[in-house]
C-alpha cells in the first residue's frame, strides 16, 4: 500500500472515531453521526473534486462563509448549549479541512479537530466504551503523524505535481511497528499520568452542556389515581458494594435502599413536609455522623454508586449512622431523609447503617425508651377527610388484636394475600383511588400497597409514614455489589410503636408477582466492567491516590520486617551457601552468553548476506569492524592491511550501501559481480593465510 493512501486512510478513521466520542457523549444524535461519517468518506474523493471545479476558487469561499453565518446564529439563538454550538462550528471545520486540504501537513489539523472531539466527549461520556475510543485514537493518532512526517520529506525532496506525480512510498513492516510501539508507549505514559496527578475535585462539563440524560422512575411523592401500564425499565441507576462482618451481602435479609418518607396525605397524594431540616457537621474522620447504633441489628458499610435520576435524595439501607459524601453539606430531615443539593452528574458515597433484626417483633420492648412527642405523633396520624368503610375495614381486619405491632401485623398479611399486585392501573369508577383500590379493584402496585397500609394504621391511631427507594436488586458475583434497575423503585411503610421505635412494614406481594429474567453471565460480567471503569477511572479522587499511596507503604513495611525476621540463611551449612552461590554464578554466566549471540543475530539480520560472508571471510583474518566503524571505514583500514583484497572489498562495500541504505535491490549482473567479489577475497585471504603458515614453519 501507498504511504499517501494509508494516511488519508488513518485520517478518515481517526475523524471517525472522534465522531463516534461525540455520539457516546450524547452530542450528536444517530442520525447526525451517520450524515457526518458519509461527508468524511465522501473526502476520500475531494481531489476529483477540486479538478472538476478548477479555477471556482470562489465556491469554497462562499461555502465557508455562508456556513459560518449560520454557524453563528446556531450559536447564539438555535443550540440548546454553548457546547452544543461549538460541537457544531468543530465538525463544519473538520469537514472543510478535510475537503480543502492539499498537502500532507494539512492532515494534522484534522488530527487536531478529532482531539478536541474527545475532549469534549470526555466531559460528558461516563462508559466504558470511551476507553476503546480513546486507545484506537492513540493507535490512529500516532500512525497518522508518523505516516504525515514521512509524506511531508517525501514531498520537500519531490513535491507533488498537478498530474499526480512525485516519490512514490510503499508502507513498510517496520513502519507499522513503529506506530503500534509510540502508541503503546503514549497510552503507557498517560495512563500513569493520569493515576499520578492529583487531583482537585469532579470537573463539571463547560458552557452549559447537558451533563447526563435524567432517568424517571423514582419519585418524592406518591400519587395515587393514575392510569396506564407502568412499564419495568431495566436500567441500572444503582450499584451498591456491601461490607459486613456477619452473613455475606446476598443473604442479608430485609435489605433495601432507604431514600425519602412522606408524612403528609391529602387523600389522593403523599408528600413530605420537611419540616426542622438539620444539617450535620463533618466528624474528625471526614464522615457526617448522624447517630448511633441501638438494637441488635449487624452493622453494615456501602459503596454507592448512583446514576443520575432526577432528585437529591442519597439512599442508604436503613438506619443510617454516618455518612460520607464528597460535599461540604448534607441535609437531614426529621424522617431521617438524607440529600445534597445541587448534585449534578453520577455521584459516589459511602453509608454506614444497622439493619433492622430479621423479626423486629421477636423481642419484648424496651419500656424505658421515649416515644413519639405530641406534635410528632399529631404529624404522622394525620388523615384528610375519608370513606367511613376504609376505617371500618381497618378495624375489622384488625379485631382480636391484642397489641399494636399484632394489629399492625394483621394488616400488612390481609394486603398481601387478598389483594393482587399489578402495573396495569384503570380506573372502573369515580371513587377516590384508595376507597377503589381498597374495595373495587382490589389489585395495585407498591404504591397503593404502602398508601393503603399507612392510612389503615393511621385510622388505628398507630403513627405511620410511607418510604419511597430500591429493593435490594440484583447480585453481581463478579464485581461482589448489587446492581440496582429502575424497575426495583418501591414503597413501604414505617410504623412508630412505643419502646420499639420505627419498624418496616412491607405489605406489597410484589415478590411472589415479579418473575422478571435474571441476567446472563456475559450481561453480569460486562457491568462488572463498567463498575471498576467508574471506580478506577471516573471516580478516581485524591482520596484514592492517597489511599493507593499507603497501602503501598504499608505493604513495602510489611515485606521489611517479614524479610527481616526470616532466620533460613543462618540455618543453612556452608556447603549449602556455597553452592547455591555457584549455581547462581552459573545462570548469570549463561544467560550473558546465550544473550549475546541473541543480540548479534539481530543486528546480522539486518545485514545482507553478501556482505556477512565478506565480513565472516575478512574475520578469519582477525579483521573485524570496530565499533561505530562505518562500513567505507573498514573497508579502507582493511584494504591497508590486504592490499589485494582492497578492489574487491570496495565493490562489495558499495553494493552493501546500495541495498541496506537505498532500498535498491541488485540486478542480475551486478550478482554475478558481487559474486566474483566474494571469491576473489576468499582466495586472497586464503593464499595469504598460507603464505603465513609456510614462513612460521620455516622460522620453527
Amino acid at each position: 500500500m501507498r504511504v499517501v493512501t494509508a494516511l488519508r486512510a488513518a485520517t478518515c478513521l481517526v475523524v471517525g472515531d472522534g465522531i463516534v466520542a461525540l455520539y457516546l457523549g450524547g452530542l450528536v444524535g444517530g442520525p447526525g453521526a451517520v450524515l457526518t461519517g458519509a461527508a468524511v468518506a465522501g473526502s476520500w474523493w475531494a481531489p476529483r473534486l477540486r479538478e472538476r471545479l478548477g479555477a471556482r476558487r470562489g465556491v469554497g469561499l462562499g461555502v465557508a462563509v455562508v456556513a459560518g453565518a449560520g454557524l453563528a446564529v446556531d450559536l447564539v439563538y438555535v443550540a440548546e448549549s454553548a457546547l452544543d454550538g461549538f460541537i457544531h462550528l468543530l465538525l463544519f471545520l473538520l469537514l472543510y479541512r478535510l475537503y480543502t486540504h492539499r498537502a500532507a501537513r494539512d492532515t494534522r489539523d484534522a488530527v487536531f479537530l478529532a482531539f478536541f472531539m474527545l475532549v469534549a466527549a470526555s466531559s460528558v461520556t461516563f462508559g466504558v466504551g470511551f476507553l476503546f475510543v480513546f486507545v484506537a485514537f492513540l493507535v490512529l493518532g500516532t500512525a497518522v503523524l508518523l505516516l504525515q512526517h514521512v509524506v511531508a520529506e517525501a514531498e520537500l525532496v519531490s513535491p507533488p505535481t498537478a498530474g499526480g506525480g512525485g516519490t512514490v512510498l510503499g508502507l513498510e513492516r517496520d513502519l507499522l511497528r513503529m506506530s503500534l510501539a509510540a502508541a503503546a508507549a503514549t497510552l503507557v505514559i498517560t495512563s500513569g499520568l493520569f493515576f499520578v496527578i492529583p487531583r482537585l475535585g469532579l470537573a463539571v462539563a463547560p458552557l452549559g452542556a447537558r451533563l447526563v440524560r435524567m432517568v424517571s422512575g423514582f419519585s418524592d411523592r406518591v400519587e395515587l389515581g393514575a392510569f396506564g401500564e407502568i412499564e419495568a425499565d431495566p436500567t441500572v441507576v444503582m450499584r451498591v458494594h456491601v461490607t459486613s462482618g456477619g452473613l455475606p451481602p446476598e443473604h442479608l435479609a430485609n435489605l433495601r435502599w432507604r431514600g425519602i418518607a412522606l408524612d403528609r396525605f391529602d387523600g389522593r397524594t403523599w408528600t413530605s413536609a420537611r419540616l426542622e431540616r438539620g444539617a450535620p457537621r463533618r466528624g474528625v474522620g471526614g464522615h457526617f455522623d448522624l447517630e448511633g447504633p441501638r438494637g441488635g441489628g449487624p452493622i453494615v458499610s456501602q459503596e454507592i454508586y448512583l446514576e443520575p435520576i432526577g432528585t437529591e435524595v442519597v439512599f442508604g439501607a436503613p438506619r443510617v449512622l454516618a455518612a460520607r459524601l464528597r460535599t461540604d453539606t448534607i441535609v437531614v430531615d426529621p424522617e431521617g431523609s438524607l440529600s445534597v443539593p445541587r448534585v449534578m452528574g453520577r455521584f459516589q458515597y459511602g453509608i454506614q447503617s444497622q439493619l433492622e433484626p430479621t423479626d423486629p417483633f421477636a423481642t419484648p420492648g424496651d419500656i424505658l425508651k421515649s416515644g413519639l412527642v405530641a406534635a410528632a405523633r399529631a404529624r404522622y396520624l394525620q388523615l384528610p377527610p375519608l370513606p367511613g368503610r376504609i376505617a371500618a375495614l381497618a378495624r375489622e381486619v384488625a379485631a382480636g388484636s391484642r397489641t399494636a405491632e399484632e394489629a399492625a401485623l394483621r394488616l400488612t398479611a390481609f394486603l398481601r394475600s387478598e389483594y393482587r399486585y399489578t402495573l396495569v392501573l384503570g380506573r372502573q369508577t369515580t371513587l377516590d383511588p384508595l376507597e377503589e383500590f381498597l374495595f373495587v379493584r382490589r389489585s395495585g402496585n407498591c404504591e397503593y400497597f404502602a398508601a393503603a397500609l399507612a392510612v389503615m394504621l393511621r385510622t388505628l391511631g398507630i403513627p405511620a409514614r410511607v418510604v419511597n427507594g430500591f429493593q435490594r436488586g440484583e447480585w453481581n458475583p463478579y464485581g461482589a455489589y448489587f446492581m440496582v434497575r429502575l424497575r426495583d423503585a418501591h414503597s413501604w411503610v414505617e410504623a412508630h410503636f412505643d419502646g420499639r421505635g420505627w419498624v418496616t412494614l412491607d405489605p406489597s406481594p410484589r415478590a411472589a408477582a415479579e418473575a422478571a429474567a435474571a441476567p446472563g453471565p456475559l450481561g453480569l460480567y460486562l457491568d462488572a466492567l463498567r463498575m471498576r471503569w467508574y471506580q478506577y477511572v471516573i471516580n478516581w479522587s485524591l482520596q484514592d491516590q492517597v489511599m493507593v499511596a499507603l497501602t503501598v507503604q504499608r505493604q513495602a513495611t510489611t515485606w521489611k520486617l517479614s524479610l527481616a525476621s526470616l532466620h533460613l540463611w543462618e540455618s543453612l551449612p556452608p556447603a549449602a551457601m556455597a553452592a547455591l552461590a555457584l549455581l547462581v554464578v552459573a545462570i548469570v554466566i549463561l544467560l550473558s552468553r546465550r544473550a549475546a549471540p541473541a543480540r548479534t543475530g539481530r543486528s546480522g539480520a539486518r545485514l545482507p548476506r553478501f556482505y556477512r560472508r565478506a565480513l565472516r571471510t575478512l574475520a578469519r583474518r582477525g579483521l573485524r569492524p570496530a565499533p561505530g566503524e562505518t562500513a567505507r571505514e573498514f573497508a579502507e583500514r582493511a584494504g591497508a592491511a590486504l592490499p589485494a583484497a582492497a578492489a574487491p572489498l570496495v565493490r562489495l562495500t558499495t553494493a552493501y550501501e546500495r541495498t541496506r541504505f537505498g532500498a535498491a535491490a541488485l540486478t542480475t549482473p551486478e550478482l554475478e559481480e558481487v559474486e566474483a567479489c566474494l571469491l576473489t577475497l576468499g582466495r586472497t585471504t586464503r593464499s595469504r593465510l598460507a603464505a603465513r603458515l609456510i614462513v612460521g614453519g620455516g622460522r620453527g
